[in-house]
């Protein structure tokens, strides 16, 4: 993921904070405003960071462990919003339960409730002028594009720009479903009325009756790279995207084929770079394409001892030499074609929490929150040290 690493200080483990207030957003959607129990000054972060969370869901055997984007700006740093949409059951599986924890903060989190939360983190943030790398945060506008709640982070960057007085073009480009689901689009509209330097177009995919256009969205359909054409003047600037996976897949790969240079697109998308970018993206920007993903082997090769430690997913019944091309045990597994269980690829959820039957890891994410339960590795954080058998 083209993205830099950082980590905004804070505090170690879990620290109590109380709900100061819940308002409505949208139908859908519910911002949570938390402040610290003990008074003490907020951790800065970076905007489009997370905060991590330890939930006592009714029902639930286990707390769950769940992260949620800062919906704001620091401001005055007395608190920190967060932006939640309520996960109805997949639209395929409408008898599937509905998403847990989402509703577990609608229906049972209220003003004056305390919450477990860990301090901010995450890879995904606004690059500030000429801070960022290669030719990232240099020139052009910055282009927040979004889909659904996939706006959360982008309304923090959005805040953080307008607030610290930058005068660099913005443009956010949101598309949600109807203005039943739309959430902060009048806030985003008088900060556009309101500052010659930030622009934004609203696209709803099926407009409601009481939707008006000009007034609450400005094209009926989905965000697309003509529509993005249409409205920048050139493809020089920084590109932030967050949202669905086919709305990530879809503008990700017509970013590279319209030019963008891929170190200039940065993205929060939970799953493997070469599961978001088509094969043969961007050739037309003069960039090769990813090789192909090679084969899993049922047994490593001679030079294995060579190149490093064997990995063996045991119920996969796959055994690979290890790539230091890859900086995870997750992304190994990826790359020879399985699909774990997996979440905030940050050592918070513990989705991909699994045993570790024989040998040694080491975390490459120091702000992982690792798992209590002794031989209990988490693969989307670390990597071997020796030949190593995990329960996958």
């Amino acid at each position: 993921m083209n993205k830099p690493k950082d980590s905004s200080g804070g505090w170690d483990g879990y620290r109590a904070f109380c709900v100061e207030r819940k308002e409505p957003e949208s139908r859908t959607v519910t911002s949570f405003y938390l402040t610290a129990k003990d008074a003490r000054p907020l951790a800065p972060y970076k905007p489009g960071q997370f905060l991590g969370f330890k939930l006592d869901v009714p029902g639930q055997p286990e707390p769950v462990l769940r992260t949620y984007t800062i919906s704001d700006s620091l401001g005055d740093a007395t608190h920190y919003r967060l932006s939640i949409k309520r996960e109805p059951p997949p639209p395929d599986q409408p008898d599937a339960p509905p998403g847990v924890s989402s509703n577990y903060f609608h229906d049972h989190v209220e003003a004056g409730g305390e919450l477990q939360v860990r301090a901010p983190s995450g890879d995904f943030f606004l690059h500030e002028d000429g801070a960022g790398d290669g030719d990232g945060g240099e020139s052009g506008p910055v282009v927040l594009l979004s889909g659904g709640v996939g706006l959360t982070p982008m309304v923090s960057m959005l805040n953080h720009i307008v607030s610290n007085g930058a005068k660099r073009p913005v443009w956010f480009v949101h598309g949600v479903r109807n203005g039943d689901e739309h959430a902060f689009g009048a806030h985003v509209r008088g900060l556009a009325e309101t500052h010659a330097n930030v622009n934004a177009h609203i696209a709803y995919q099926e407009p409601g009756p009481g939707d008006a256009e000009g007034r609450d969205y400005d094209s009926a359909g989905f965000i697309s790279i003509e529509l993005l054409e249409s409205l920048l003047e050139d493809k020089d600037g920084d590109f932030y995207l967050c949202g669905p996976a086919a709305f990530m897949k879809a503008l990700f790969n017509g970013l590279l084929d319209w030019g963008v240079a891929e170190s200039r697109i940065y993205y929060e998308f939970f799953g493997p770079a070469t599961v978001l970018k088509d094969s043969g993206a961007g050739d037309k920007a003069g960039r090769k394409s990813d090789s192909a993903v090679p084969g899993a082997s049922t047994a490593p090769g001679p030079e294995a001892a060579a190149i490093g430690p064997v990995v063996t997913f045991k119920r996969s019944g796959v055994t690979v030499n290890w790539d230091a091309d890859k900086e995870t045990i997750l992304e190994l597994a990826e790359a020879n074609g399985l699909t774990p269980d997996f979440g905030c690829r940050s050592g918070v959820c513990h989705t991909c929490m699994c045993a570790l039957i024989e040998g040694e890891v080491e975390y490459v994410n120091d702000d992982a929150l690792l798992p209590e339960e002794e031989g209990q590795i988490l693969i989307c954080s670390s990597k071997p040290k020796t030949d190593i058998t995990v329960d996958v």
